[in-house]
């Protein structure tokens, strides 16, 4: 008998957004592992159980490199996109675009470059299961628009608040192995500049969970940059 888990949602509303969130991510034969959806009932999904568990530091690259993976499927629905603009990707999905939902936190940082678009699928190492198929990804709530790096800079912000100070060195050899997965979609790879913003914008919005949800450690003294 599989294993299942069952994840219920506060209205019909939210559960069709995130069965429709897992339906398009699911046809994008991207390699990464997604759970099965088994059942829908009126105020849940039922899902295949993945069976493994969540990243250790150092499982990053492993699980940089299946979300590149993930990003660059994903990349021939959004070569047209823009940050700003919500993108129909297909007959019923439009993933919300990067800056609306972030409005207020934006303003407290420098522009977001517009070139090529990828995905914010939340990355936290709580929603990756390594799996013996590989790192597989679960919780399919929230979809946005974002810049290449965006996502992967919320594994690592997350990693680090949950286990503690990171390595210079395993950092970029994460970023690395994210940019290897990417380079078709795009060419020109994360920047570390731009990947050091993202992890600041995360900072701000994750700050507020210290001591919960077992987040141990502050980004600032688990950041690798002094």
């Amino acid at each position: 008998m599989t294993a299942t888990f069952i994840k219920t949602y506060q209205n019909p509303q939210v559960r069709e957004a995130a069965l429709r969130h897992h339906t398009w991510l699911s046809q994008l034969d991207s390699g990464v592992r997604l759970p099965a959806v088994l059942d829908v009932t009126s105020d849940a999904l039922v899902f295949e159980h993945l069976t493994g568990p969540h990243p250790a530091p150092a499982d990053m690259p492993q699980v940089a490199q299946s979300l590149g993976r993930l990003h660059t499927a994903a990349s021939r629905h959004l070569h047209q996109a823009r940050l700003e603009q919500p993108a129909t990707v297909t007959a019923d999905l439009t993933i919300t675009d990067f800056h609306s939902p972030r409005k207020d936190v934006l303003i407290l940082f420098p522009v977001i470059p517009d070139e090529n678009v990828a995905l914010y699928k939340d990355a936290n190492i709580r929603n990756v299961i390594l799996t013996n198929e590989g790192p597989g990804i679960v919780d399919f709530d929230d979809l946005t628009l974002a810049p290449y790096g965006y996502d992967l800079a919320k594994l690592v912000v997350s990693a680090a608040m949950t286990h503690g100070p990171f390595s210079a060195t395993l950092v970029e050899e994460t970023l690395a192995a994210y940019n290897a997965g990417t380079t078709a979609a795009n060419p020109g790879g994360c920047t570390e500049g731009a990947f050091r913003q993202y992890t600041a914008i995360h900072d701000h919005l994750t700050a507020r969970y210290i001591h919960r949800n077992g987040y141990r450690y502050s980004w600032p003294e688990a950041q690798p940059w002094l």
